[in-house]
């Protein structure tokens, strides 16, 4: 399913956070927001899965307002995997996991064999299988995000949001992630830290500002040493990854600025 938002505007105690954004995932496309802390990226996911209502603009599924859609049937369409975690449940994983079939029953109806067949590969594919029994309140924070991710999985969504999931992963498991997501072909939404697995997994890229929409396009044509300086504020060099072709970013960590214009 396609992902549209158009003009979008938000705003928090009369202070406007995202100024008129414009951006589009295509159906089965991963697209990536970035951009420095407070830019907007979590503010604009949050519109996505409804936890946010915007001040102005629209956000379109397929078509379709999400407002004028009940907030079950959004559910079925859109899973989310947001930046601020839920507090620990008192419940074993597998019981989390299986809290994303929720959508799909009628109140007090127990699990059918789709249920636990779905629940059993949500857990599988983040590999978590072996701790379904545990609870998830003794889980390091890295466990705890592969579990909350198979319970978007779980829901077997149309459209995936997810804000920063490779937050407390080791880099194994940061690989595995990525790849589980191009695998899925899912359309996705996925704002991301790290600007060269941004590079490595996202068919496009938006980059945010301040609350504002200042570049889109592939990772090669965004991802510029100009780009870099002027919404960043870090010196880099953009070259090609050895191994894999992709845009791979240097980043000069004695923390020299290259600022527009060549000057440092």
């Amino acid at each position: 399913m396609r992902i549209a938002i158009e003009d979008l505007r938000v705003g928090y105690s009369g202070r406007e956070v995202v100024s008129g954004v414009h951006l589009m995932a295509a159906a089965g496309e991963i697209v990536g927001l970035v951009g420095p802390n407070g830019s907007g990226k979590s503010t604009v996911l949050r519109t996505v899965y409804r936890h946010l209502r915007p001040t102005a603009g629209r956000v379109l599924l397929d078509g379709t307002d999400l407002r004028t859609l009940p907030l079950a049937r959004t559910a079925r369409h859109i899973a989310a995997l947001p930046q601020e975690r839920t507090a620990a449940f008192e419940l074993t994983v597998r019981e989390v996991v299986a809290m994303g079939r929720t959508p799909y029953k009628r109140a007090f109806a127990g699990e059918d064999r789709a249920d636990r067949e779905t629940v059993a590969r949500a857990l599988a594919a983040v590999g978590m299988r072996g701790a379904a029994g545990r609870r998830f309140s003794a889980l390091s924070g890295g466990e705890r995000q592969r579990v909350l991710l198979a319970r978007a999985f779980a829901q077997d969504p149309d459209v995936l949001v997810l804000d920063e999931p490779t937050n407390h992963l080791d880099v194994r498991h940061q690989v595995e992630l990525l790849a589980l997501l191009r695998d899925r072909a899912r359309t996705t939404l996925i704002s991301l830290h790290d600007l060269n697995a941004a590079a490595s997994l996202c068919d496009r890229l938006h980059v945010l500002h301040a609350g504002h929409l200042v570049a889109s396009g592939p990772p090669r044509t965004v991802l510029t040493p100009e780009l870099l300086a002027e919404v960043f504020g870090v010196r880099a060099a953009v070259t090609e990854h050895p191994l894999t072709g992709d845009p791979l970013i240097a980043f000069d960590h004695r923390g020299r600025l290259r600022l527009p214009g060549g000057r440092t």
